[in-house]
């Protein structure tokens, strides 16, 4: 009886092994097969708002207009003669002049001068807009030019009615042109001011010189670094661009065409 049931129990030990010979590893659910192929990395999606590597490189390099040797160029170093395009500055400068974006204003008048000097229409406007963010020396300056530049302009009333309004903020030797002394001393002043960063000082200094010299070369950059120290750098690149035009081959005509590019890369503007 004995031996009957070890036969028995070694029969079925047999056939347990030879079954489990038949099934392969892989058919184990809790055995990874072998040689499964590892899926593919991908790259990561990108969020609403987020970019790869490659869109994150700044580019430095301005598109568009080339100089005459083939290099990008991001400054014009002489605005030519163009009715038109002052018009059509003039009319976005009046834009924003109603809207009271004074600074876009401001941009938008002084490059119409660059583009036709002495303009009338842009010369009142651009005085309008200096009133306005209490450039008042300047305001008094071009609401006096716009009278010398058309007599019976139709606004000879409201620059004469702005000028007594402007006058008690003004020292009285720049009052009713009664301006005295040297620009130069003035320009020497700031540039002292200028060495010791005193943006304030110099900038007051350079706008007396600009009042008794407006197309100084000089007082125009210098009044540009003072106005950049101040991190007015809408105003910086507008005195920067009167500059090149005054003296486009001039030796701080390499300085200017700098900072008219790092203030462009700053405010996001070509």
């Amino acid at each position: 009886m004995k031996s009957f049931l070890f036969l028995a129990l070694l029969l079925c030990a047999c056939f347990a092994v030879a079954e489990a010979q038949e099934r392969s590893q892989d058919d184990q659910p809790h055995v990874l097969p072998k040689n499964l192929p590892q899926p593919k990395e991908e790259a990561p999606k990108l969020e609403q708002g987020e970019s790869s590597s490659k869109d994150s490189e700044i580019n430095l390099e301005t598109p568009g207009r080339t100089s005459s040797s083939g290099a990008p160029s991001t400054v014009h170093e002489t605005l030519p003669y163009d009715p038109h395009k002052a018009a059509k500055d003039i009319e976005v400068g009046q834009y924003y002049l109603k809207r009271k974006n004074y600074r876009a204003a401001l941009d938008r008048f002084n490059e119409a001068l660059l583009y036709k000097p002495n303009d009338a229409e842009a010369v009142y406007r651009l005085a309008q807009t200096q009133e306005k963010l209490e450039l008042y020396a300047l305001a008094y300056q071009n609401y006096r030019s716009y009278q010398t530049i058309f007599k019976e302009g139709p606004y000879v009333k409201e620059a004469q009615e702005a000028m007594q309004r402007i006058e008690p903020r003004l020292p009285k030797a720049e009052v009713a042109g009664q301006q005295s002394g040297d620009p130069a001393e003035s320009i020497q002043e700031g540039e002292s001011y200028l060495t010791k960063n005193d943006f304030e000082s110099a900038h007051a200094s350079f706008v007396r010189a600009l009042q008794m010299a407006p197309d100084d070369p000089v007082a125009n950059f210098r009044l540009a670094q003072s106005l950049q120290g101040l991190q007015r750098l809408d105003e910086a690149r507008i005195f920067y661009k009167k500059y090149l035009s005054l003296q486009p081959g001039g030796k701080m005509a390499g300085e200017a065409k700098r900072e008219i590019a790092q203030i462009n890369f700053v405010l996001g503007k070509p």
